[in-house]
């Protein structure tokens, strides 16, 4: 027994409500003043009710029921939790303080509790306190309903083992067998019953219960992997894999197989063996990576390793996962030559330049190999039509490649690219850092000194020229003035650039630009404010007429052929119709700045509407005339017109048999107007005659094949003859009387109609002649 020295010794160590407690029990026997001095101070400590309940049972262990009683009263109101009221009322019915209240507390727990630990606790507390068995095998009946899973009896064998309740520990964890529901579960039950139970038979009777459960291989192996952690029997293993080979029949059965040879029994000939049989099954590139990568560094076979990557890469279309796939090949195999076939594919199926640039800089960085990479950055250059591209690309060869040859030729493409001067001067600059040449720089800065729009750009130009070209004492002269002179202008500039801000639609801004010319000369800041109307006129909504003065502005200003043949081009495609056609093919030929380009973009303008017009089911006569008199028009192509013209007449042909006589007449008779003014006068003469043969038997269609022709232009006896060819086509004595009439509206010539008068007046039947006689009197005069 220890002193009381050595017990007050120990007060010292003392941090809690229970070390105090129990301290005090050890001290009561040897003196009650300074055990009840411990109480005190444990009671001091108290907060939470396990706190009060080791106070209280210290206070009955030191026969201070009263005291006790307190201490119980405080705990209760401190608790809260059902497990808090279960404590409680286990302390009580084991000390004696109230075992009535302490069953009572310990049922409603019961009833309260939810988790499977909470109901063992209350389990032993019946059993441990009240002594009560039947109580006890109520709550563990409880807790055997509600374990549903092999984890919940796990966690109920830890616990009851924990409680030191073996023997219900053993009979609770051989229910859960039921709950084995396949070979993985099965071995993770017996495994419960060597490592918490102690128990290395009943995991080996679990086991080779189990054999006969199994029919795949997995299962075969999950097995074997029980005998081999649990026993170490590694002959049953052997046994247990050789069945499997047996049942192994998918790609996914050989693969179980394969990683069950190398993982149980590292038999490396049989591993491989059974994953050269998984291969043609297995399909999903990212599982071919995956076992590709454990081939290849687990079991050491690159050749297979090689056949799986091989086949993730038929299924891989995207960049990134070819770069992927070669840099695994890199790091598992070390195979720096399969890498670079795969790199090599990859480069050949890619057409996007970051795509490409990708795979040369692993080239480089993986397989050091800078001839390859460079062939995959010339490709990524050849697609390449962007500033920024250059520029990555530049970045690219110059530190990967150490190229400066090759980057001499990416500085020549971005510098055709760059437009404006700050893209110019940033090839410049980067030209001189990369290459140190300042001679080759020097054209990009003498274009970006060409193409200064503003003071602030004219000061970067003298800032480089100042810094890199000071020994040019001309050029520097040049830029310095160029510059005063810019700034002297700078009101000027500064008025523009106000009216700029104030120019809000595209009509405005190519205002402005005319203005810009006419007052400053300065074209390049004349493209600028054209290309901001062109993207404003798109904001707009597409008008031919803006679209018309842009082009007029770009091409006079600029004398830019190109773009303003690009505006054109777009404006043909978005018409529907010829006339729309037409007129943007008559604003190429006057607009355009170089006369031979205008021509031919005519020309393919006129071809491509031709072209429309062959493949429509619905097309006329009268589409091919036009296009016939605008080839004429435009072109001189008398030629080609008249071939347009040939195939309008054909249709009309047609037309005329289709829907008679009656529309032929205005029909040829256009046609005939534009053989004319094509200078095809022989074609006008034969189309004239088959106006006149379409024209039907009545005077109101001779007059207006007539009346069409003087105002078309044609020579007046000419028309008057063809008129009086249709006198004999008149039906009756009343056309032949309207016929008659016409002669005087049309032409003028009463002598001619008084004869024809005359005639018809002697030719038709009496019930006609007065009226006859009535019009010659009132059209020609007094009748002879």
């Amino acid at each position: 027994m220890a002193t009381k020295e050595e017990l007050q010794a120990r007060e010292a160590d003392c941090s809690s409500a229970a070390d105090f407690a129990a301290l005090a029990r050890d001290v009561g026997a040897l003196d009650a003043d300074y055990a009840r001095s411990l109480l005190e101070k444990a009671e001091m400590q108290c907060q939470m009710p396990l706190d009060y309940i080791a106070t209280a049972e210290a206070a009955v262990a030191l026969g201070h029921v009263d005291h006790a009683k307190d201490l119980y009263e405080q705990a209760e109101d401190a608790c809260f939790e059902s497990m808090e009221f279960a404590a409680l009322g286990a302390s009580l019915a084991r000390t004696g303080s109230d075992v009535d209240k302490g069953r009572e507390m310990l049922e409603k727990a019961a009833g309260e509790a939810s988790k499977l630990n909470e109901l063992l606790t209350i389990s032993g507390y019946a059993r441990e306190a009240l002594g009560d068995e039947a109580l006890a095998a109520a709550l563990l009946a409880k807790v055997e309903e509600k374990a549903k899973t092999l984890d919940d009896y796990l966690d109920l064998v830890k616990t009851l083992k924990a409680e030191g309740a073996d023997e219900a520990a053993a009979q609770f964890y051989a229910k859960a067998a039921r709950y084995c529901d396949d070979l993985d579960a099965t071995v993770a039950y017996a495994r419960g019953y060597q490592d918490l139970l102690g128990d290395a038979a009943g995991a080996k009777k679990v086991l080779e219960d189990a054999e006969t459960d199994c029919q795949f291989p997995k299962d075969f192996a999950a097995l074997a992997t029980g005998f081999k952690e649990l026993l170490g029997d590694q002959a049953k293993v052997a046994d247990l894999m050789e069945q499997a080979g047996e049942f192994a029949m998918s790609g996914e059965e050989f693969l179980d197989l394969a990683r069950g040879y190398w993982n149980l029994l590292a038999d490396k000939d049989k591993a491989v063996e059974a994953f050269e049989q998984a291969l043609p099954d297995t399909n999903d590139k990212a599982q071919l990576m995956e076992l590709a990568g454990f081939i290849a560094g687990q079991v050491q076979a690159p050749e297979l390793a090689r056949q799986f990557y091989a086949k993730a890469e038929s299924k891989m279309t995207a960049a990134p996962e070819r770069l992927k796939l070669a840099e695994a090949v890199i790091s598992d195999t070390g195979d720096k030559a399969l890498a670079g076939e795969i790199y090599a594919r990859a480069a050949e199926a890619l057409t996007q330049p970051n795509d490409l640039m990708s795979v040369a800089a692993s080239v480089a960085d993986r397989l050091g190999d800078k001839a390859t990479a460079a062939q995959i950055y010339r490709k990524a250059m050849q697609a390449m039509s962007d500033l920024g591209q250059y520029f990555k690309l530049l970045e690219a060869v110059d530190e990967k490649l150490g190229d400066k040859a090759f980057a001499r030729e990416v500085l020549a493409s971005a510098a055709g690219t760059a437009s404006g001067t700050p893209e110019l001067l940033d090839v410049t600059s980067r030209t001189i850092r990369v290459l140190d040449d300042r001679d080759a720089a020097r054209p990009s800065l003498a274009a970006a000194e060409e193409q200064v729009t503003s003071v602030g750009e004219m000061k970067n130009v003298v800032a480089l020229v100042r810094e890199h070209y000071a020994a040019d004492a001309e050029w520097v002269a040049v830029v310095e003035e160029k510059l005063a002179r810019r700034e002297a202008n700078q009101a000027k500039y500064a008025v523009f650039q106000d009216r700029e801000k104030q120019a809000v639609s595209s009509v405005k801004i190519m205002h402005l630009a005319d203005a810009v010319m006419a007052e400053l000369d300065d074209k390049f800041y004349a493209k600028k404010l054209l290309v901001d109307a062109q993207k404003k006129l798109e904001d707009e909504g597409w008008d031919f007429s803006k679209v018309r003065r842009l082009v007029a502005g770009v091409g006079q200003h600029l004398q830019d052929t190109d773009w303003a043949q690009r505006l054109i081009k777009d404006a043909a495609a978005r018409m529907q119709g010829f006339a729309g056609v037409a007129s943007v093919a008559e604003s190429a030929a006057q607009l355009l700045p170089d006369a031979d380009t205008a021509r031919a973009t005519v020309q393919e303008l006129l071809a491509d509407w031709g072209a429309r017009l062959d493949g429509l089911a619905d097309k006329s006569a009268y589409d091919y005339s036009k296009l016939a008199a605008v080839k004429g028009r435009l072109l001189g192509d008398t030629e080609a017109a008249a071939a347009d013209l040939d195939q309008a007449a054909t249709l009309a042909e047609t037309e005329v048999k289709s829907a008679g006589n009656g529309s032929g007449a205005p029909m040829f008779a256009e046609l005939a107007r534009v053989a004319r003014e094509l200078g095809l006068e022989d074609r006008a003469q034969t189309l004239l005659g088959r106006a006149r043969d379409c024209c039907g038997g009545s005077a109101r269609e001779a007059r207006a094949l007539a009346s069409r022709l003087l105002e078309d232009g044609f020579d007046r006896e000419q028309v008057k003859q063809l008129f009086g060819e249709l006198k004999g086509r008149m039906a009756d004595s009343a056309q032949r009387l309207g016929w008659s009439e016409s002669i005087v509206d049309l032409f003028g010539d009463r002598a001619w109609a008084g004869n024809e008068l005359a005639e018809l007046e002697t030719q038709v039947e009496d019930a006609l002649r007065p009226l006859v006689r009535k019009v010659r009197q009132r059209r020609v005069g007094r009748a002879a």
